[in-house]
């Protein structure tokens, strides 16, 4: 039997907001843990796409930037971070952008997605994003009969006594096949799931560190018939 090959692509955009917000705007004040994100989703696509057989999962870093090193940059910074995403498993594929300032969500993303799945590499698409550039997405893979579990975020805080609010795009919300509330998983962290619980770096510190009150009502849905 073959195995069943998830594509885990990942929006650096979106993943760049979401870690500055659990890092110095949320009580747990931590960094997202690229193994422990990895290992969960693998987990999660598991339980959503309900496999035959051994499961294969690659996963791809898009990141906003141009390749820092183009310009000659080689600073610690650049580097731990390349090791982590190396650690995870994961490959980082730099934008393209013409602009060096320029900060947009790379939509090489979208290509590769859609060139994988023409080809047959894929079964499966998780895609952690928020933005409507990708809204495209899901149906373009469907005509290859390739499911995309997407992963997004809802949130607010302040930042300098201005309100700032991050949501899903709606209609790349809509367009997927499922979607997994991904600010709800968090804020029900619990000791007993080691998979949840290794989203994030600072682990011992989140123990009963945060309680949301009443919980999240369902966490992964699909799409409306």
């Amino acid at each position: 039997m073959e195995d069943f090959r998830i594509g885990f692509f990942i929006d650096g955009f979106t993943l760049k907001r979401v870690n500055e917000y659990y890092r110095f705007y949320h009580p747990y004040k931590s960094r997202l843990n690229f193994k422990g994100l990895k290992s969960w989703v693998k987990a999660e696509a598991v339980q959503v796409f309900h496999p035959k057989g051994r499961v294969s999962m690659e996963a791809h870093y898009y990141h906003p930037y141009k390749d820092p090193k183009t310009r000659g940059w080689h600073t610690t910074g650049i580097l731990r971070f390349e090791q982590q995403i190396a650690e995870a498993g994961m490959q980082v594929h730099y934008s393209e952008n013409h602009l060096d300032n320029q900060y947009n969500p790379n939509m090489a993303l979208l290509d590769d997605a859609v060139v994988f799945s023409c080809y047959h590499k894929l079964d499966a698409i998780v895609l952690l994003s928020t933005q409507g550039q990708y809204a495209t997405l899901p149906e373009r893979v469907a005509r290859f009969k390739v499911p995309v579990l997407l992963l997004g975020w809802n949130f607010s805080y302040l930042k300098n006594d201005a309100l700032v609010t991050w949501r899903t795009d709606m209609e790349l919300k809509d367009r997927s096949s499922y979607y997994v509330a991904m600010d709800k998983v968090v804020e029900n962290l619990n000791e007993g799931d080691p998979l949840r619980f290794g989203i994030f770096q600072r682990q011992k510190r989140l123990v009963k560190s945060y309680f949301y009150d009443g919980g999240a009502d369902k966490v992964t849905v699909g799409r409306a018939s």
